[in-house]
């Protein structure tokens, strides 16, 4: 096959060129596809995720708020026994015990 017979075959081989490029073209957009498609699931995860976090950190938030209020409430119980007529007499071995079991 000559220079010449192979130049008149040009459209022919712009065909093969123009096939042979839209399939790696084709390739690429479904490869492109895929990872798109492989983000977005893992972008929903990661929000599922974040949303899991808030909450856990709310629910910690009202524990920590309810444990202070705990704390005060039998700090000033404390306090208001300790100040009371008698609060520094001693205890009855029967309300030692008592007061071990509540306090411990």
């Amino acid at each position: 096959m000559t220079l010449r017979a192979v130049l008149r075959l040009w459209p022919l081989w712009l065909a093969i060129a123009a096939a042979f490029g839209g399939a790696l073209a084709w390739g690429h957009y479904a490869s492109l596809r895929a990872d798109l498609a492989a983000t977005r699931a893992e972008l929903a995860a990661a929000q599922g995720m974040i949303t899991a976090y808030a909450e856990a950190i709310e629910i910690r938030r009202r524990s920590d708020e309810t444990q202070a209020r705990l704390h005060e409430a039998a700090a000033a119980l404390d306090h208001q026994l300790e100040q009371m007529e008698g609060g520094d007499a001693p205890l009855s071995d029967y309300l030692a015990a008592a007061a071990h079991n509540v306090w411990r």
